[in-house]
């Protein structure tokens, strides 16, 4: 968990390739493997890297993943934002 935090505020501060790469580090051995948090953050990251496509794709999983209704709508809404 802490990875994962580390990864998106890095993100933020050092540009969207640098979380990514934490991000990767952080899935390293499958502790965030489904997580839908970790999936949404790599689905942000790499929309703000510039890969909409794949952004999207990673949002609709990690809606796949969710329990909650209202998280997955939002994640769902995030995908559709990012689809041409």
């Amino acid at each position: 968990m802490v990875g994962l935090n580390r990864a998106v505020a890095h993100g933020y501060a050092h540009g969207p390739a640098a979380g990514l790469a934490l991000l990767a580090e952080a899935r390293a051995g499958g502790a965030l493997d489904g997580y839908p948090p970790a999936v949404a953050a790599e689905a942000e990251l790499t929309a703000r890297l510039g890969d909409p496509v794949r952004a999207a794709a990673l949002f609709r999983a990690a809606a796949d993943a969710v329990r909650s209704d209202p998280e997955r709508r939002a994640l769902l809404r995030r995908a559709a934002e990012l689809s041409p």
